[in-house]
């Protein structure tokens, strides 16, 4: 049962931090950067917060989101290793795709960042980011897709887990 608990809390977390940086990543993306030509008018409101807001909401969801991901590719290394070693590549094509796009968007979004904190180049900086914005929207087709694919797994645990919890307190 803890076993059930603990992916399912890790589930969770992925699907809502990984809801959160998407919506807030496509919303800084349409809102603050699409036609404003470099000149972010960041005190433009939307849902009662301004683009440094929703900037702190995406960096914060995708740490969180990141450290899931990094924890969830573990608890599921065995699987990987099968499919390397047993070359199911095109039974598992879209979770590998995916796998591969949460690494590509990770090292696309943090290398902004450092380039901002090593006071690098601001054209590279911005370069990155549009690399990012890109394979950022392919990301969110697949997370969609991954999310969809899981939605029974989701329901069908958490009744177990509430079932299991709801015996354990009659006993």
């Amino acid at each position: 049962m803890a076993n059930n608990i603990n992916r399912f809390i890790v589930n969770l977390g992925l699907f809502v931090f990984g809801i959160a940086s998407a919506f807030s990543g496509m919303l800084i993306q349409v809102i603050y950067h699409m036609g404003n030509h470099g000149n972010i008018v960041i005190n433009d409101f939307v849902f009662g917060i301004n683009y440094h807001g929703w900037s702190n909401v995406h960096k914060f969801s995708i740490i969180v989101f990141s450290l899931l991901m990094i924890y969830h590719i573990w608890q599921h290394w065995k699987w990987y290793k099968v499919v390397v070693a047993k070359r199911l590549f095109a039974k598992n094509q879209q979770v590998l795709i995916f796998s591969l796009l949460s690494v590509v968007v990770a090292i696309t979004g943090l290398t902004p960042w450092f380039i901002d904190l090593l006071n690098g180049d601001e054209m590279h900086r911005k370069a990155f980011i549009e690399i990012h914005d890109k394979f950022a929207i392919v990301f969110a087709i697949y997370l969609i897709i991954h999310i969809i694919k899981r939605m029974k797994w989701f329901f069908t645990t958490f009744i177990k887990i509430k079932n299991e919890r709801s015996t354990q307190h009659t006993i």
